[in-house]
């Protein structure tokens, strides 16, 4: 035991000084492995892969080691090891596809991830990285699709031929289609030019592919990195869009391409919003948020979903309503009239959209709280508190409704006053009084106003002072 103890820190101290040492006298070392115990065999690989001269000739002994190697602790260092050197991918490559099939996971995970460093020298491991797309252990499944994704558009090209494979429920191939249509969206911009044969599936009579398909796109066309991640777009021959799709042609520069396909993707997700499927068509409005101002052509649509749809089509379509740009602010009456919606969560949504609209929604919430019924009024007075000063126009209109009969309104009343912060004479004086109000809610809110506004004018009082 004594002596196992003494080689292998005898070997570890030679190994570290071997740098430029005889392979011979190396190679010597690694045959004293089959002696020693796992944590110094461990150890030793572990310094092995720590060579800088000279290490590419011990890649077939590491190999060997993987191929022949019980422990997996030990086989996860060679694995680590042939991943720092990263020379021979011609034999180490293969070396690494097999153990991609090992059965123990970690190992199928160090070996999925060790395949990056080889970048595209790996495609030809890309079926079986397909594969561990499958997998029961979900963090070999992420490494799988994170190297993958660093092959460019073979592996992209590998899984389109996965989802264009005919379906027969009966195997796994339907199972396999989801999962590739999954991983094409995680891949983001990477994946842009599987964006046509994705919307073929939007097309397809089972409601789970359309609604897979519909959060593929979603990914993709939202993806930030998009300017910069898909320059091989550019490249003649890397064009593979197929014959009759709404996207086809052999050459397209990169901006050209790109503009082309988001606004496919746009009204792609347009038309899902009105697919049979309540969860396709929920995924396909959401899905619209990620494009910003330019989903204004769906306005109408979105328009419709939130007047139809279910609560939460509703909310999710107000949402992207709010973020259409200074091009929808004509949707300002539509945000204010859901503010009546008998869903809470739809008109906080509301109450929220037209914060981010400001000053420009205050016209409307005015002219609707002087002549509604009562039914918007409560919500107004909440989107007042939420705009704070930019509902300085509102302030006459919130003063008289501190006189109301209701008490939750007169209460509204007093909050937004506070929170537009304008310290006028007659807010502090009306508020002075509403703080003697028989109802608790109403005089504890007036009171919390009162001292905001009197924090605010004091405030205001010493900047002036001071100058």
């Amino acid at each position: 035991m004594i002596n196992k103890i003494f080689l292998s820190i005898f070997l570890v101290l030679l190994i570290n000084n071997v740098n430029a040492a005889d392979y011979s006298y190396v190679k010597n070392r690694i045959a004293m492995l089959s002696e020693a115990d796992e944590k110094t065999r461990v150890t030793i690989v572990q310094e092995l892969g720590k060579l800088s001269s000279n290490a590419n000739l011990i890649i077939p002994d590491l190999i060997s080691i993987l191929e022949n190697e019980d422990s997996h602790k030990v086989k996860m260092e060679v694995i680590r090891a042939l991943e720092r050197i990263g020379g021979q991918a011609n034999t180490t490559v293969p070396a690494l596809i097999k153990a991609l099939s090992d059965e123990n996971w970690e190992i199928r995970w160090s070996a999925a991830g060790a395949l990056i460093s080889f970048g595209k020298k790996s495609a030809m491991a890309v079926p079986e990285l397909i594969v561990l797309l499958r997998d029961p252990e979900e963090y070999v499944q992420n490494a799988a699709l994170a190297t993958l994704g660093k092959m460019g558009p073979i592996s992209v090209a590998a899984m389109m031929d996965e989802v264009v494979k005919p379906l027969d429920y009966a195997d796994d191939q339907f199972k396999m289609r989801i999962v590739c249509i999954r991983s094409l969206g995680a891949l983001g911009a990477k994946a842009m030019i599987s964006v046509p044969l994705l919307i073929e599936n939007t097309e397809h009579e089972n409601p789970l592919l359309r609604l897979e398909a519909a959060l593929a796109l979603r990914k993709i066309g939202g993806d930030d990195s998009m300017p910069g991640e898909i320059g091989w777009l550019a490249e003649p021959d890397e064009m593979v869009w197929p014959k009759g799709s709404q996207i086809e042609g052999n050459f397209l520069m990169f901006a050209e391409a790109k503009q082309m396909v988001l606004i496919t993707i746009v009204n792609t997700l347009l038309k899902l919003t009105m697919d049979p499927d309540l969860q396709v068509q929920y995924a396909a409005v959401k899905g619209l948020a990620n494009f910003g101002n330019k989903a204004l052509p769906a306005k109408d649509k979105l328009i419709n979903a939130m007047n139809r749809g279910t609560p939460e089509m509703r909310r999710v379509a107000i949402d992207v309503l709010a973020n259409l740009g200074e091009e929808a602010d004509d949707v300002i009456p539509d945000l204010v009239s859901a503010l009546a919606d008998f869903d809470a969560n739809v008109q906080w949504a509301a109450i929220q959209a037209l914060r981010k609209k400001g000053k420009k929604s205050v016209p409307e919430l005015i002219y609707m709280l002087e002549y509604d019924d009562d039914s918007l009024t409560p919500n107004i007075l909440r989107t007042f508190s939420e705009l704070g000063p930019n509902a300085i126009a509102a302030v006459d209109n919130v003063l008289i409704m501190l006189q109301h009969s209701n008490a939750d309104y007169r209460a509204l009343a007093a909050e937004a006053l506070g929170e537009i912060g304008e310290p006028s004479e007659i807010a502090i004086k009306s508020l002075n009084i509403l703080k003697q109000d028989k109802n608790e809610y109403v005089s504890s809110s007036a009171e919390w106003a009162l001292n905001e506004l009197e924090r605010i004018k004091d405030i205001r009082e010493n900047n002036t002072n001071e100058e």
